[in-house]
C-alpha cells in the first residue's frame, strides 16, 4: 500500500485519441428558415485528437436525421459550405445551404474530441493495492508482479472545487443529459510541476462527504473516491 498526503487533484473531461470521440451528441433541431443557425456542444473546447483547440471542420462529424422516418444519419460536408465551428466556444454554425425548407425539424448531432479541466482539489490521501499474479514463463513458475496494467485505487479528497455546470458530471454516475460521465481524474502527489509524478484514474465514482454551495463555487469536503488507475507517469 502506498499513501500520499497533500496531493493535488485535477478532474478533466477527456475524449481524445485514446478515449475516442464523443459520438453523435445531440445539438438541436434545424429551423429550415434559410438562415444561419448556431448551436453549441455540451463540452468545449472542440479539440484535435491531441487536445488542442481547433476550428478545423474536417476534425468533427456533423449529422442530420429526419424527425420521423427512421434512424438514418446524413453527414454534412466538412468543407465549410454546410457548417463552421469555433473550437474555443464549442459553436457549430449551420450555413444557409444546409438549413433550407426541407431541413425544418431535422435533428442535428456532432461527433468531436474535447478535453478540459473541470475541477481542482487539495489534500488528497491515496491508497492503492495490487496483488501478485502468476505469469507462466518457460523454465519458471515463480509469481511476478505486473509492472503495468489496471488496478483499483481509492482515497479521500479533503477539498474539491467544482463549478455548477460540472456538478452533475463530477459527483454523479450520470450527467444532466443522462449520459455516462466522461472524465479522467489526475492525481499529483507532489504538485503538477514538470518532473513530478501523476496517476491517471478512470471510472471514478464518489461518495460521502459534504457539499457547500457559495456564490462563486461549490466545495465538496472529505469526498471519498474509487476508480481504476490507468497509468502512472511524470508531468
Amino acid at each position: 500500500m502506498t499513501v500520499y498526503h497533500g496531493a493535488t487533484v485535477v478532474l478533466r473531461i477527456c475524449n481524445l485519441l485514446a478515449e475516442g470521440k464523443i459520438q453523435k451528441e445531440y445539438l438541436g433541431l434545424l429551423t429550415g428558415d434559410t438562415n444561419e443557425q448556431t448551436f453549441y456542444t455540451k463540452n468545449f473546447p472542440i479539440t484535435t485528437n491531441a487536445g488542442v483547440a481547433t476550428d478545423d471542420e474536417t476534425l468533427v462529424d456533423v449529422f442530420t436525421r429526419p424527425a420521423t422516418g427512421g434512424e438514418t444519419f446524413t453527414e454534412l460536408d466538412d468543407d465549410g459550405s454546410d457548417f463552421d465551428i469555433t473550437g474555443a466556444t464549442g459553436a457549430v454554425v449551420v450555413e444557409e445551404a444546409a438549413n433550407q425548407g426541407g431541413d425544418a425539424g431535422k435533428f442535428l448531432s456532432i461527433s468531436y474530441y474535447t478535453t478540459a479541466d473541470v475541477s481542482r482539489g487539495q489534500g488528497a490521501t491515496i491508497d492503492f493495492n495490487r496483488d501478485l499474479q502468476i505469469i507462466h514463463e518457460l523454465g519458471s513458475d515463480a509469481p511476478k508482479e505486473l509492472s503495468a496494467g489496471q488496478y483499483e485505487i481509492s482515497g479521500t479528497i479533503e477539498a474539491l472545487y467544482i463549478t455548477r455546470d460540472m456538478l452533475g458530471k463530477v459527483l454523479s454516475i450520470e450527467d444532466f443529459y443522462k449520459t455516462l460521465t466522461s472524465f479522467s481524474m489526475y492525481l499529483y502527489p507532489n504538485g503538477n510541476t514538470a518532473g513530478q509524478p501523476y496517476i491517471k484514474v478512470g471510472s471514478a465514482t464518489f461518495h460521502g462527504g459534504t457539499v457547500k454551495a457559495g456564490l462563486k463555487t461549490i466545495l465538496a469536503n472529505n469526498l471519498k473516491f474509487k476508480g481504476t488507475a490507468l497509468s502512472i507517469g511524470t508531468v
